[in-house]
């Protein structure tokens, strides 16, 4: 999301080439630097979404478009997108703290169709659950039975688990004691690439990004395990990304001092190693990252402390050379912009 407001986007061509950062769309529709959510369809086709300028849900496919009414929520609210075989679903916490989901295709229609008449009524459904944070961040996982895992921290620090399952039932589980993270702070969910678990990770306040694994529709699997390693902090309630591959998770974020931090997991959810991308200074302490990763490519995708996008190709759970890409000038994008990437 750009210091205009216009959303940009950038990717790898079929030759391995890198496309700079072009306007998707020309209109300015939300808050600099708001908070942007992405993931793709079944058949590969890349999905955005974030709250616009209006407190409408903008999003869509090659085209942006307002997908709701008006005034739904607040300007730049946090959003979150998860895919089951048989919904997309839109997850969000309102100004109220209420955890709520909007079902694209039932609600609104196909997100990459942009509609010619007037927009449906929403109908928002309400998440199980209490004591959310208004506007927090939540992480989602959508799971090929059709079940649907929804992760937040709460006013108290405690990390909730809501499970929606195939028939749109809800539940709550607490999954850790008070004071286990930071309220409404940085989150993230994965889907493993080889056996479809769960895996969850937040920042406790020691600074340690931990991992748990998580039951489907339930608890723990395990008792959450910190980093073990001496690697530079996460700040308080910074923003996480993860993404599964073949060869297990990858966890990024931007440490205390703009240290650009890559962990690593092994298929097993036992913690493998950490890479550090970037000097310190290289982005502002905590700011928004994304993640990709493949058994030949893992990409973490930032802003510079100057505001340049780009991202950093890492060689994937073998060590190597880390190598940044520049996908734009400084002043693209604000120090702290959303970014997301699919």
């Amino acid at each position: 999301m750009a210091s205009n407001g216009t959303v940009y986007g950038y990717g790898r061509n079929i030759d391995g080439t890198w496309l700079p950062a072009a306007p998707v769309g020309t209109r300015m529709t939300a808050p600099p630097g708001a908070p942007i959510a992405s993931t793709r369809l079944s058949d590969g086709t890349p999905l955005a979404f974030f709250v616009g300028d209006d407190g409408a849900i903008w999003g869509g496919c090659r085209s942006l478009w307002r997908m709701t009414v008006a005034n739904l929520l607040k300007p730049g609210t946090p959003v979150t997108v998860a895919i089951t075989p048989n919904a997309t679903m839109l997850l969000f916490s309102d100004d109220k703290g209420q955890w709520s989901d909007i079902r694209v295709e039932s609600e609104i229609h196909h997100p990459c169709d942009v509609p010619s008449g007037p927009l449906p009524p929403i109908s928002t459904e309400s998440v199980s659950g209490t004591g959310h944070v208004p506007g927090g961040t939540i992480a989602a996982a959508g799971l090929a039975d059709g079940e649907t895992g929804v992760f937040a921290v709460d006013v108290n620090g405690a990390v909730h688990a809501a499970w929606r399952d195939p028939s749109g039932k809800w539940s709550d589980t607490t999954l850790t004691a008070n004071g286990a993270s930071l309220p409404g702070g940085g989150i993230a969910a994965t889907v493993s690439a080889t056996d479809g678990s769960v895996t969850l990770f937040y920042s406790n306040r020691a600074g340690q990004v931990v991992l748990a694994q998580v039951a489907e529709g339930g608890g723990l699997r395990a008792d959450p395990t910190p980093v073990p390693w001496a690697v530079a902090k996460i700040p308080e309630g910074a923003a996480l990304a993860a993404a599964s591959s073949s060869l297990g998770n990858d966890i990024s974020y931007i440490a205390q001092g703009g240290t650009a931090i890559d962990l690593q997991t092994d298929t097993a959810d036992q913690w493998k190693n950490a890479v550090t991308l970037s000097p310190a200074g290289f982005a502002k302490d905590g700011s928004p990252v994304a993640v990709t990763a493949s058994a030949g490519e893992v990409d973490v995708y930032c802003g510079t402390a100057p505001g340049a996008p780009g991202h950093f190709g890492v060689p994937p759970h073998i060590g190597g050379d880390v190598s940044w890409r520049a996908a734009g000038v400084a002043g693209l994008m604000p120090p702290l912009g959303g970014i997301a990437a699919s």
